[in-house]
């Protein structure tokens, strides 16, 4: 077993052992890999023939550490090539090779989807966005902008920006890649004030179907603009965000800890947190990401807290319920520069584990998080002894977002302010051995399932999974502006891709027609 983050929440807690409720889900992604001999089909030595330095084959030193360079182990495939392009002209003339040869394709940026086949092809070419990692700022139409490439994490942009006194509304993780973010709505630590991280772009730079490279903005391709703000990569191929900028000086945040005595506490404090007349979650310079941890092997419930204010406002009153219970290390909270907060998020970038997300919501009310964890709890204890980490996230997402994503243009998630906060929930699985994908998977899918329907009964359910967040067979496009969103993005994908190219021969978690 490999050691690190699934055994540093060891504790002496014991539950009782049983089987999950098997929910089906299909694993010949996973299964297809096996064993499988490479395919050198016509598409890469076609492109290999422009861009012989940008093309690697299976066995090479660059093939096996571009193939590699995902968060999960379950999404590391057998591609025929990949191919690494520096510019969005040699993605178009290998998207058009693709094309006319019926190759399958996929495109990685951070790599950190954890779902098999979201960002890598079997026998297909892997495009991997690792040279575009361009950063610039300007202006677009007045307003101050970061171009920045899709090759980038979000610690290089945060770097980079805050030495320009300048922030960038990306991810909440830094390992994690700049276009998959963005793609899905993306959740800043900023959102309460500058909504999804999404909202943010006033220009695409995209690679279409036809291997046209457009410039897509609010009145150039409007529709495609729109689409892209949460619509995943159903429409194009990304190769330049150009996203508003913020000034930003130093910030207060960092993490504490708590055992098992304490979560009763820390509910209480996620509570009082979203309470929507009275929380501190009303204080828009705030955020949290609050994580319970079960431990499989150790029978041991454990949590983190992310805690952040933008200001130097030590132990801020808008997060002083969470300040206040015993941690069972020193927190870590200080004034800070904000990339050396993001840095503490390193470890979440560990590259060597299985992974699996899945994602819902719940209503943004004190009665929440208890219900939820109450939940966490009864179907953890039907888990068999097992070397995997268990972890259990609670993001509040405001109406102060939500009116401050509208009030940005809108996007494709279109959540309504009117219908209140909510509470997004994430479950994340780490373990090491594939013998136990299955029981993983199916047990994850069942906790979904169970929060969803008791959530329903108790009047708590919020119909909306983010998609950042989603897991195998999830469908969260079907969920947008109340079910009111998929057919205006079916639209705007027959417009740009007639043939169906993003929907056929591309790698996508979340392909319109699955939703």
């Amino acid at each position: 077993m490999k050691t690190g983050v699934i055994t540093l929440v060891a504790s002496l807690a014991s539950t009782v052992v049983a089987n999950p409720v098997a929910i089906p889900i299909d694993f010949s992604l996973i299964e297809a890999r096996q064993n499988r001999p490479p395919s050198y089909g016509g598409a890469c030595q076609r492109i290999a023939q422009q861009y012989p330095a940008l093309i690697s084959y299976p066995n090479s030193t660059i093939y096996e550490t571009e193939n590699h360079l995902f968060w999960s182990e379950t999404t590391v495939l057998s591609p025929a090539c990949v191919f690494t392009p520096s510019n969005a002209q040699q993605i178009a003339n290998a998207l058009k090779v693709c094309v006319q040869t019926k190759t399958p394709f996929a495109v990685r940026g951070g790599g950190h989807t954890p779902i098999p086949g979201a960002a890598n092809t079997d026998n297909g070419v892997l495009v991997g966005l690792d040279r575009m990692k361009q950063t610039t700022l300007g202006t677009y139409k007045g307003i101050p902008i970061a171009s920045i490439g899709p090759g980038l994490r979000w610690i290089d942009v945060y770097s980079w920006s805050t030495k320009q006194g300048l922030i960038v509304m990306g991810g909440r993780y830094a390992p994690v890649g700049v276009p998959g973010v963005i793609l899905g709505g993306g959740l800043s630590y900023f959102a309460s004030v500058r909504g999804w991280a999404a909202d943010s772009v006033v220009q695409f730079e995209v690679v279409t179907a036809d291997s046209r490279v457009i410039q897509v903005n609010a009145e150039s391709n409007a529709d495609l603009f729109w689409a892209l703000k949460g619509g995943a990569a159903n429409f194009a191929i990304v190769t330049r965000f150009d996203t508003r900028t913020y000034p930003i000086g130093q910030v207060w945040g960092g993490y504490v800890n708590q055992d098992t005595a304490h979560i009763p506490d820390l509910l209480d404090a996620i509570s009082t947190y979203v309470a929507p007349k009275t929380g501190g979650a009303l204080d828009g310079k705030s955020a949290i990401d609050a994580t319970i941890y079960f431990n499989g092997t150790t029978k041991a419930y454990t949590t983190t807290t992310s805690l952040f204010y933008n200001g130097t406002v030590n132990n801020p009153p808008a997060l002083v319920n969470f300040t206040k219970i015993p941690t069972m290390i020193p927190a870590t909270t200080k004034i800070r520069s904000y990339v050396d907060f993001e840095g503490e998020t390193a470890a979440s970038g560990d590259r060597s584990l299985r992974e699996l997300f899945r994602a819902t919501s719940t209503k943004g009310v004190p009665a929440s998080p208890k219900f939820l964890y109450d939940i966490f709890v009864q179907e953890t204890k039907k888990l068999k002894t097992i070397e995997a980490l268990f972890s259990f996230v609670y993001q509040p997402i405001t109406v102060s977002a939500l009116r401050a994503a509208r009030a940005l243009g809108g996007d494709a998630l279109d959540l309504d302010p009117a219908d209140g906060s909510l509470l997004m929930q994430i479950i994340n699985v780490a373990w090491d051995n594939p013998a136990d994908d299955a029981y993983i998977n199916n047990w994850a899918a069942n906790l979904i399932s169970t929060i969803e329907t008791k959530a329903k009964a108790a009047g708590l359910y919020y119909p909306f999974i983010f998609l950042n967040d989603a897991g195998p067979g999830q469908k969260p496009l079907g969920l947008y502006g109340k079910g009111q969103s998929l057919p205006r993005l079916k639209t705007v994908a027959k417009k740009y891709d007639p043939n169906g190219v993003f929907q056929t021969l591309s790698g996508n978690a979340f392909k319109l027609a699955t939703q």
